[in-house]
């Protein structure tokens, strides 16, 4: 208790009291709440410039929040983007919450931080549609590209009767195998032959 006491001071003594929504959770990891215009700076804070960073994203991914009813005293959102930090040198973790809005809500990326959170980013705007402004190559990563939606939104049809029977037509298989194929010049790459 008194280490997560220490992070939350510190925050706190670089942003102010009202920057931070501290969350009290049963893993007793200090979990705090920060604002979608703020979350960048705190990111760089907690990995540049605080005493005994947290130089390592442990994991960034993100929940679906809209059908959720028992909020206890954590802010309104209809997504939220999660980041787990680790620091070596405090032998200890910090998780950071952002509550977004909108149907399709978008973050600044953390990539200029954290090369790591690449492909965690990704991950989330595959499977949930956040977008991440500024990210390198934010495209499908699970998912193939041909894929339509999001499919870990709680709008997203989860059962066979929700949609209609798949079907897989010669020609949309082809074109699915196509679509498969790596292409260097989707990635910012440059062929020779």
């Amino acid at each position: 208790m008194n280490n997560e006491l220490n992070i939350i001071r510190e925050l706190q003594d670089r942003f102010g009291d009202i920057t931070f929504l501290r969350q009290t959770t049963q893993d007793e990891i200090p979990t705090v709440w920060v604002s979608r215009d703020k979350i960048h700076s705190v990111l760089r804070f907690l990995k540049e410039e605080v005493n005994n960073p947290y130089r390592m994203l442990y994991d960034l991914f993100a929940i679906d929040e809209r059908i959720r009813i028992n909020r206890h005293g954590q802010p309104d959102s209809d997504f939220t983007v999660v980041y787990h930090l680790l620091s070596y040198d405090r032998n200890e973790d910090v998780r950071i919450k952002v509550a977004l809005e909108g149907d399709f809500p978008s973050l600044r990326s953390a990539v200029d931080i954290w090369p790591s959170a690449n492909w965690y980013e990704r991950e989330a705007w595959d499977l949930f549609g956040i977008n991440f402004e500024g990210h390198p190559h934010l495209r499908r990563i699970l998912m193939p590209p041909t894929w339509e939606g999001h499919p870990l939104r709680k709008d997203h049809p989860a059962r066979a009767t929700e949609m209609e029977p798949f079907r897989l037509p010669d020609e949309k298989e082809e074109a699915e195998q196509r679509e498969l194929r790596f292409l260097p010049e989707r990635w910012g790459m440059k062929t020779r032959r």
